[in-house]
């Protein structure tokens, strides 16, 4: 069980990554954003310490994850950790993809990622460099999610114009008229729909953009 947050306000970012702690405290991933196109990524076992790390105020937006871990004996790894990363896209993720094994073995030239959430970013890296530059992410990104099968919560990041999507497909998610998303609802908070693509505009509101087809399994994982 895992949760994503999102906010341009540093507080607020600091209270939705608490209140959605109880779904998983494992490991924990934040990526920072700003208008100049610059990324901060960290990653770290266990919770994050906002004394400690603190938020820069020169980001505009903070994406941030936390992780159960999924078995008892796991151990942690920063490349086994979220936000997984290709060159133009970073990408947190909860629920299970059911198919990326069979994305994965189409794929022979991919790093092998024992993390289902990893195809993900490599897929849009895939289908951003077939276009050439051509292609509307929002194009890029409809594309990868008709892809997919299974369950999926996602903020996904164009980390070449710093643009954020988000997307879900049976597991939760949240978003408000502030431009804030997370897992855990709350006042002010509405689901996203299923099969809408959603992109932040000025780091400020969500607008629906596209649409995909919703392919989930026959299970439910929130």
């Amino acid at each position: 069980m895992c949760a994503i947050v999102g906010s341009s306000n540093t507080s607020k970012f600091e209270v939705l990554y608490q209140a959605n702690l109880p779904r998983g405290n494992f490991a924990s991933g934040l990526i920072g954003l700003n208008r100049e196109g610059d990324q901060m990524i960290l990653k770290k076992k266990g919770t994050i310490d906002f004394d400690e790390v603190q938020l820069d105020d020169s980001n505009n937006y903070f994406v941030g994850h936390v992780q159960a871990p999924t078995s008892s004996k796991r151990s942690w790894s920063y490349d086994t950790s979220h936000p997984f990363e290709s060159l133009s896209w970073s990408v947190v993720h909860n629920g299970i993809l059911t198919n990326y094994k069979e994305i994965r073995s189409k794929h022979v030239d991919w790093d092998v990622n024992p993390v289902d959430t990893a195809v993900i970013p490599n897929l849009l890296q895939h289908f951003t460099e077939e276009c050439d530059g051509e292609c509307p992410a929002h194009e890029t990104i409809k594309r990868v999610l008709n892809m997919l099968e299974g369950t999926f919560a996602l903020c996904m990041v164009d980390t070449d114009s710093n643009d954020v999507y988000i997307a879900r497909q049976g597991s939760v998610l949240h978003y408000n008229d502030n431009g804030d998303f997370s897992t855990l609802g709350g006042d002010g908070f509405k689901m996203v729909p299923e099969g809408t693509i959603l992109m932040l505009r000025d780091f400020k509101g969500w607008e629906v953009v596209d649409h995909f087809e919703i392919n989930k399994s026959p299970f439910l994982f929130l």
